[in-house]
């Protein structure tokens, strides 16, 4: 009866640990923090994540900013106009941002974690620090 019981027991504890879930990644842009909030990487450590086939790349500089030379692949949100485009982010993916040289994308990235963005990356030293790299641009 103890042998039976010994059996149960060790059947039942490998069907409960097997159904657990697993975390996944369902995204192609490197996980770079699983806590929520900010994370900051210098433009050599992004690159990898921003050149991927998705990514959310997003220069917070102004339009005139961001016609007079951008990152390569960075699609130009302002940050007076970043509340009201949050629609045009995918929440569930990590959000990198970049500015001049790294002050407002910090503050873009404080506006998104308080809207719920669970992963966002600022770049460190911004656009000046992305050239000085050798980094691709558009001019």
């Amino acid at each position: 009866m103890g042998y039976l019981l010994l059996s149960a027991a060790l059947i039942a504890s490998f069907v409960i640990v097997g159904c657990q879930s697993i975390p996944t990644k369902t995204t192609d842009s490197p996980v770079v923090s699983t806590q929520m909030g900010v994370s900051e990487l210098t433009p050599e450590q992004a690159r990898p994540a921003v050149e991927a086939a998705y990514s959310q790349f997003v220069d917070v500089r102004t339009a005139e900013e961001y016609a007079a030379g951008h990152a390569y692949r960075a699609r130009n949100i302002p940050l007076e106009e970043l509340s009201e485009n949050l629609d045009k982010l995918e929440r569930n993916e990590p959000v990198y941002l970049i500015c001049r040289s790294g002050r407002r994308s910090k503050e873009a990235a404080e506006i998104l974690v308080r809207e719920g963005f669970p992963q966002v990356i600022s770049i460190a030293g911004g656009t000046t620090a992305w050239e000085d790299a050798g980094l691709p641009m558009v001019k």
